[in-house]
């Protein structure tokens, strides 16, 4: 036995000695981590606006990480997505009855002459969007939304947007380079 050992141990000894050191290394590099960021952000009336961190109340609804999408009755998909700054709060909402689809473009306009209807909000209540939609009902013009990924399993949505809303005596709000990312549902 003794005979054995000796005569493997010149092999035996150094392959243990090297996998010791490989699995003690201190300089492991862990494996990454994926992050995947989600929300949306735009350029409105030429300022930057992005979705801020939080959890928001719209209504019944709760706004999770500042951006949050909602599939309703009929396949309407609702994307909201509200910013805190120097303590204003605004949010862009969109709205449209998903095609089979899902992916794809939609017009967003007042009244019914769209696939569906965007608004820009001063302030985040029940009433903030019921005086938007009032002021607002015919004046959604120039609106797309373009889904360019709907994520079934994963509950995401991701795409581009933009509009205009405007009415006699209220701001015109002009809303540009609109981006949806990874959005949940």
């Amino acid at each position: 036995m003794k005979n054995i050992f000796s005569k493997y141990s010149a092999f035996i000894l150094p392959v243990l000695g090297c996998l010791a050191l490989v699995g003690c290394s201190k300089d492991e590099i862990p494996d990454p981590v994926s992050s995947t960021s989600s929300g949306i952000s735009a350029v409105v009336n030429g300022v930057n606006w992005e979705a801020s961190s939080g959890n928001y109340k719209l209504g019944s609804r709760t706004i999770t990480n500042g951006a949050d999408a909602f599939v309703g009755t009929g396949d309407t998909l609702t994307i909201i997505g509200v910013q805190v700054q120097d303590g204003d709060t605004t949010a862009i909402m969109l709205s449209v009855k998903l095609s089979a689809d899902r992916v794809g473009s939609y017009r967003l306009r007042g009244g019914t002459s769209g696939d569906g209807t965007a608004y820009f909000l001063d302030g985040v209540s029940e009433a903030a969007l019921q005086e938007t939609k009032e002021k607002y009902s015919g004046g959604i013009t120039n609106g797309e939304l373009q889904i360019t990924q709907y994520d079934a399993a994963n509950y995401s949505v991701s795409g581009n947007f933009g509009f205009s809303m405007s009415a006699t005596g209220e701001t015109t709000y002009t809303v540009i380079a609109g981006e949806i990312e990874n959005v949940t549902f």
